[in-house]
């Protein structure tokens, strides 16, 4: 930037120093340097400047209203080899939008409608005493697992329309914002994507990485169309790898767990129930069953 000259005008010099070194946006970066009247005047470009933009920061509220030449950059000083800088860095406003994007990266989002990103906890709403119930487990889950405890994940049931899966969005979302890799499927479009994974070649891949993945979460369990191959080698060994391996992971379904069984059954035969039985128990032992009224 432009040095400013004032030297045919020294009294006006003095004038803006004294001016600077009361200003309530200067003054404790002036008293927690110990900077002296010299060091000012040879920052007096800088300084100004800083005076002008730092009030654009102080009443914003978003980047909505940034009136910052690059938006969501704040003006800051520093004070280094005996000499001011000034430097621009992301408000917090930036920040967290930056931050929400990181987010999203780190969201595997199969066959989800765009509005799960938006989900969130803050936004939940806890209009009725389940609804409580779940963002307290939710809460209590989430520093749990922070902390690297034990920690089951929920099956959330209830009729249609009622919330199941934003719920499981903004659950997503909050792990998302915590750090860990999540993967959140719209269960039965996810089985239709397996069985086309078969001729493509990348079936044992995709299965990889939905047995690793941080926190899992499954929508509509049970709204797929039978299959016991996805139920024998699919499902079946995914579920057993999150439970053996203590991984986190959340359904959401119509039907009560009990009923679920039904689901996973082709037939009356016994080894038929043995099966879809097994899928239940790892289910049951992954998760904590809420219904969602």
């Amino acid at each position: 930037m432009r040095k400013l000259n004032f030297k045919d005008n020294p009294q006006l010099i003095d004038e803006i120093i004294d001016g600077l070194s009361e200003d309530a946006s200067l003054k404790p970066f002036f008293l927690e340097h110990d900077i002296d009247t010299t060091t000012i005047e040879d920052a007096l470009a800088d300084l100004l400047t800083y005076k002008k933009e730092i009030k654009y920061c102080q009443p914003c509220k978003g980047l909505h209203q940034c009136q910052q030449d690059t938006l969501g950059m704040k003006p800051v000083l520093q004070y280094q080899g005996g000499k001011i800088r000034l430097e621009y860095v992301a408000c917090t406003y930036l920040q967290a939008k930056e931050n929400r994007q990181i987010s999203k990266r780190r969201i595997n989002a199969l066959h989800m409608p765009k509005m799960i990103f938006e989900a969130t906890l803050k936004d939940y709403y806890m209009n009725s005493d389940v609804r409580k119930k779940i963002y307290q487990k939710i809460i209590g889950i989430a520093n749990q697992y922070v902390k690297g405890e034990k920690v089951k994940g929920l099956y959330i049931h209830g009729r249609y329309q009622i919330g199941k899966t934003y719920t499981l969005a903004a659950i997503a979302n909050h792990f998302s914002d915590q750090g860990y890799g999540v993967t959140i499927a719209y269960y039965p479009d996810l089985v239709r994507e397996l069985k086309s994974a078969i001729k493509e070649g990348s079936l044992e891949d995709r299965i990889q990485a939905l047995k690793n993945v941080d926190v899992l979460c499954l929508d509509d369990m049970g709204g797929e169309a039978y299959s016991a191959w996805i139920r024998d080698e699919v499902l079946g060994p995914i579920l057993q790898y999150r439970l053996l391996d203590e991984k986190l992971t959340f359904f959401t379904s119509n039907v009560p767990l009990q009923d679920l069984t039904s689901y996973y059954v082709e037939s009356e035969q016994q080894q038929e129930k043995i099966k879809g039985f097994r899928i239940i128990e790892r289910i049951k032992h992954l998760s904590e069953v809420i219904n969602m009224k």
